[in-house]
This record gives C-alpha cells, sequence and structure tokens, in this order.
C-alpha cells in the first residue's frame, strides 16, 4: 500500500511541476500585459487630467456661442485631416508593430505625402467656412484652426503611434502628454489674456499645436533614418487611401454632429452638444489605452479559432466600464452642479440623458479597430460611411421634429444603438464568420 502511495506521487509529481510551470507562465504573461497596460494609462491618464483641465478652462472661458464655432471648425479638421499623409501614418504603425525594418521607409513616405495633403486639406475646407461659419469667424482664424488639425496634431499623433508599435509605451505616452501640456499652457494663456473671443483663441491654438509638433519631432521621434521609397508609395498609396476613406468616416461618426447641427439649430445649441460630447469622450480613455495593447496583441497573432467568444466578453467589458464612467460623473455632478463650470452645468442637461451613447459610441471605435488589424479596409470603408450617412440622418430628423433639447437627446440613445447593431453585424459576418468556422 506504501509503495502504491509513491509510486501514485512519482507519476504526480510531472503533472504538478507541469501545473507550476504553466502558472508562472500565466503569471508572468499577466504581469508584462499589466505593466505594458499601465505604462500605456500613465500617458493616457496624465494626458486625460491635462485635457480635462484644457478642456474645462475653455469651455468656460468661450461663450457658448464661440464654443459652438470652434467645435465645428475643429470638427471640421478632423474629419478632413484624416486625409493628411494619405493614410500612411497608419502604414507606419503597422510596420512599427511587425516589419520594423522598413519603417524608415514608411516614415520617409509619410512626412512626403503629409507635404502634399496638407495644402489640399485646407482648399477642402473652404466649403465649410463659406457656407456655415464666415458669419461668425474670419478666414484666418479659420484656417489656423484647421491647420493645427490637420497638420501639426496629425505628426505628434503619429509619433504616439509608432512608439506604442514599437513597444516604447513610456515614450509614446511621453510625447501625448507633452503636446496636451501644451494645449493645457495655451488655454491657461487664453484665460489669463483678457480678450475671450475665438479669434483671440485660435492664434493662441496654433502658436501652442505649432510648438507641440515641434517637441515631437525632434525629441520622441524614433532615431530611424529616413529613406524614401518609391515602391512603398506607389504599392501601398491605395491601401493608405482605403484607410484614410475609413478612418475619416470612423472619425465622423463623431465629427459629423456638430456640422449637421449648426446647419439646422443655433450656436448656442451647437456649443451645449460640444461640451456634452467631450464630456462623454472623457469615459473613454481608459479604453482607449487597452486599444492599443489588444490591437497590437491581434497583429501579432493573427486570426485564431473562437475569436466570436473572445470579442463578445470584450465588448461586454466595454461597455460596462464605458456606463459606470458616465454614472459616477452624473453621480459627482448631481452633489456639485458648479463642479465643472457653469457653462458644463448648462450641458449636463443633455448629456445626463445619454446614458447609453458611451458604451455604443466606444463598442463602434472597437470594431474599427478590428476592421483595421484584420485589413478588412474596403468593408471598414464601405460600413463607416453608410454609418456616417444614417446617423447625419437621424439627427437631422431628431433636429427637425423635436424642440427640446433633452427630447432628441434621449432618442439619440436609440439612434446609437441601431447604428451598433448595423455595426456588429458587419464585423461578425466579415471578419470572424469564417475563423470561427
Amino acid at each position: 500500500m506504501k509503495s502504491d502511495r509513491l509510486n501514485a506521487l512519482e507519476l504526480d509529481a510531472p503533472v504538478v511541476t507541469r501545473a507550476s510551470r504553466l502558472l508562472a507562465t500565466l503569471t508572468h504573461a499577466f504581469r508584462n500585459q499589466f505593466s505594458n497596460y499601465l505604462q500605456v494609462f500613465a500617458g493616457t491618464g496624465v494626458r486625460l487630467g491635462l485635457q480635462a483641465v484644457y478642456f474645462f478652462i475653455l469651455a468656460n472661458t468661450l461663450s457658448l456661442n464661440d464654443m459652438g464655432v470652434f467645435a465645428s471648425t475643429s470638427s471640421t479638421g478632423i474629419m478632413i485631416g484624416c486625409f493628411s499623409g494619405f493614410g500612411f501614418a497608419s502604414l507606419a504603425f503597422r510596420a512599427s508593430a511587425g516589419k520594423r525594418r522598413t519603417l524608415g521607409g514608411y516614415l520617409a513616405v509619410f512626412y512626403a505625402s503629409w507635404l502634399i495633403a496638407l495644402p489640399l486639406c485646407l482648399l477642402a475646407s473652404l466649403p465649410v467656412f463659406y457656407f456655415l461659419v464666415s458669419s461668425s469667424l474670419s478666414l484666418t482664424a479659420f484656417l489656423l484652426i484647421i491647420l493645427v488639425e490637420t497638420g501639426f496634431w496629425r505628426i505628434v499623433e503619429m509619433i504616439h503611434q509608432v512608439n506604442n508599435g514599437l513597444g516604447r509605451y513610456a515614450s509614446a505616452s511621453l510625447v501625448i502628454s507633452v503636446g496636451s501640456a501644451l494645449r493645457t499652457a495655451g488655454a491657461i494663456a487664453f484665460a489669463a489674456s483678457g480678450h475671450h473671443d475665438v479669434e483671440t483663441w485660435s492664434a493662441i491654438y496654433f502658436a501652442f499645436n505649432l510648438a507641440a509638433m515641434v517637441v515631437a519631432v525632434t525629441v520622441y521621434q524614433p532615431r530611424i533614418r529616413l529613406r524614401w521609397s518609391t515602391p512603398i508609395f506607389l504599392g501601398r498609396m491605395r491601401d493608405a487611401l482605403l484607410f484614410s476613406v475609413a478612418y475619416c468616416a470612423s472619425i465622423a461618426q463623431n465629427e459629423i454632429d456638430k456640422l449637421v447641427m449648426l446647419s439646422l439649430a443655433d450656436q448656442r445649441t451647437v456649443g451645449i452638444y460640444a461640451i456634452s460630447t467631450r464630456i462623454i469622450d472623457f469615459t473613454s480613455v481608459p479604453i482607449r489605452s487597452f486599444y492599443v495593447l489588444y490591437s497590437r496583441k491581434l497583429i501579432i497573432e493573427g486570426k485564431n479559432r473562437n475569436q466570436i467568444g473572445r470579442s463578445i466578453s470584450v465588448e461586454l467589458l466595454i461597455a460596462l466600464v464605458s456606463t459606470a464612467g458616465l454614472a459616477a460623473l452624473l453621480v459627482a455632478l448631481s452633489l456639485w452642479p458648479d463642479l465643472l463650470g457653469h457653462n458644463v452645468a448648462v450641458a449636463t442637461q443633455l448629456f445626463g440623458v445619454l446614458l447609453a451613447v458611451p458604451a455604443f459610441k466606444n463598442l463602434l471605435e472597437y470594431h474599427s479597430e478590428l476592421f483595421f488589424v484584420y485589413q478588412h479596409m474596403t468593408v471598414r470603408a464601405v460600413m463607416a460611411t453608410a454609418l456616417v450617412a444614417l446617423k447625419a440622418a437621424a439627427l437631422a430628423w431628431l433636429l427637425i421634429h423635436f424642440d427640446n433639447i433633452v427630447e432628441w437627446g434621449v432618442w439619440l440613445n436609440a439612434v446609437y444603438f441601431g447604428l451598433y447593431v448595423f455595426s456588429a453585424a458587419s464585423v461578425y459576418g466579415s471578419i470572424f464568420a469564417r475563423t470561427d468556422r
């Protein structure tokens, strides 16, 4: 009997050893991933704090009318700026994550494309100026804001993405944090200037964002020799432009609202809406830190089985964190209504009813990440364009049929739910269906 017990223990020993090693491996992997997340979130958390200070100073220094004009102009620049560099920033990120030897070529092509695209982006913005904002803003101020969004900040974001792709999360966090700090310094300078109009703000906004771009290029750009590559420029132009179209449509899901509203509502309403959506965006910051690591992981791993089950689990986590973030903010504002300033307190009437919007907005962004990772760029472009058209039409219908801002705000939850269902059907039908068979 004793001998049998000893034999059993000897047989079980390798099993125990393998289990111990597996547990140690999993623990080590979790620690590495959690450490990486903390590095990414550290920069994102700092960025969140700086952006919050920047936003609250600006939202309570500009009038609601001027806030509406600035937000609409900035949204125009953000959408058009998706074509900055003709989309080669996305390919530079892929190269940094998977094919580092080609990164110098992709960076050189990006900068050349950026120079070519910049005047085209400025030209493309002019119809918006003449049709929507010429009565409220000078052409010089308008172009300064557009130049920041289509030019300066795009380079800051590109260097941030490339550092993330290389796994240099500390550098990536620093470049975006320094840029956000300079923007915040600009807002403080604006508040202290004594001239609180949008014309003054446009000049300050231009100067501080130019400084952010210079710091990003000189300090944080990876020390890689730039090598012009005609094969990359010509051979990957189609993929880069497809990304630009898809990215523009994806960004337009968040930004087209302000232009639709500016054409159908007054500037004050646009200002309230801009403040509300910006507050909601703050709830997505922890999730975007996760996207960085998750996208890089998927690019390296490629497709595998049970993708649908894993993706649905990720969606549930995103929805939970998004909703909890907004709920916490609403509780804080119910206790201290003027915590974030008078203009934000006015906007509470709107974002207080947008309970489901943060979750669905972040899930739409997650779907866009999946399309990018698995290189379904054509489907992403078509789907994202359809989402923009549907959302613009739905918002226009709400503005026409409901006069009260809270009433159409409530219906926005249903609009975002419909957009999510359409997007989810596209993602799970085109990407994961074949993988999980």
